[in-house]
């Protein structure tokens, strides 16, 4: 019984030094944007698929095009819902910028790609522009971990819509 006793106590002060797990980054060091596996980054979209969560994809992609098109070759996509040949041809070209197997389907990997670059605390600025910010708003839409300014202005906190 005392052997117990000790176990469960040295198990409740293990718990209660190192922490079970956080929600959230909160300081300026350790904040991250990056897929939370919930809303539409939980599912997988492939070409010739059909939604609003592909539109999602789609105002990602555009954003991070403003931001680092010029490196992987991108161009702005038509939002229409589908994952056609240029939606397709973008996700591929965006899995091989971010160093991801280029199968152009968004899956795991790529939403924590898309989420990362797409959640950046500066295409939240309002001195980015439309395209970035919409990208912002659609990762956090998506469901995403995105960065977000401080209420002091001074660093910022990672934060999401679940």
């Amino acid at each position: 019984m005392k052997v117990l006793r000790k176990t469960a106590i040295v198990a409740a002060l293990t718990i209660a030094l190192t922490g079970v797990g956080s929600v959230a980054p909160s300081s300026q060091a350790e904040a991250y944007s990056g897929s939370s596996n919930k809303g539409c980054n939980a599912y997988k979209y492939a070409r010739g698929g059909y939604s609003s969560c592909i539109a999602t994809i789609q105002r990602m992609l555009n954003g991070v095009n403003v931001g680092y098109g010029s490196r992987y070759g991108g161009y702005g996509l038509t939002v229409d819902n589908s994952l056609g040949t240029s939606t397709y041809t973008q996700v591929r070209r965006f899995q091989k910028f971010a160093g991801l197997t280029s199968d152009g389907i968004v899956g795991r990997k790529t939403w924590n790609q898309l989420c990362f670059y797409a959640g950046q605390v500066n295409f939240n600025y309002k001195s980015s522009g439309a395209t970035q910010n919409a990208a912002w708003r659609a990762a956090y839409k998506a469901g995403c971990y995105v960065e977000i300014e401080t209420s002091t202005g001074i660093g910022y906190k990672t934060i999401s819509r679940y």
